[in-house]
């Protein structure tokens, strides 16, 4: 009865543990960095970060503040792609989305961005809205001012320039 008792509990154990670790596990098959996504994905844009512009009802652990779900963001250059906005919007994780949270994102910095396009409407986002997903370096801090973008761009490469960037983009 006894061993029967402690398997029941290392069981539970192991299920609860499951659960809580299933909300997003990232496994990146191959080159994840910026430069492989962005070769691969359909969209590529230099944007400066306009606005929050929904937010999660409830409470995200860690996070003091009212937490942004989406956020506008001004198209400053298309380096590929066919979206014909200036603005977007793109939608972040709300705790279980293998998404990164939209806080991460600060207004008025710029990011170099290669987001998949949400297929059909959902609570999770819009139609011809946009997602990054949390396993993959599809976006990329830049510094406007000194031209120098950070992150994996490669996995070699945590640093370039933006016109190195726009060059090698160009090829």
């Amino acid at each position: 009865m006894k061993k029967s008792f402690k398997r029941k509990i290392v069981t539970l154990a192991i299920m609860l543990m499951a659960f809580n670790s299933f909300a997003c596990e990232c496994y990146c098959e191959g080159d994840c960095s910026f430069r492989a996504v962005s070769n691969n994905n359909k969209f590529v844009a230099l944007v400066k970060v306009i606005e929050y512009s929904d937010f999660l009802d409830y409470d995200i652990d860690d996070y003091d503040q009212e937490m942004p779900f989406s956020m506008t963001v001004e198209i400053i250059k298309k380096y590929k792609g066919d979206e014909v906005k200036n603005r977007i919007k793109i939608w972040g994780d709300n705790g279980i989305l293998c998404r990164p949270y939209i806080a991460n994102f600060e207004i008025g910095k710029y990011y170099l961005i290669s987001p998949r396009q949400i297929g059909s409407d959902s609570e999770n986002g819009n139609k011809e809205d946009y997602d990054f997903f949390a396993c993959w370096t599809d976006y990329l801090t830049v510094d406007f001012d000194n031209g120098i973008v950070y992150g994996e761009y490669t996995k070699l490469k945590s640093e370039i320039s933006l016109e190195e960037f726009e060059n090698e983009f160009e090829k």
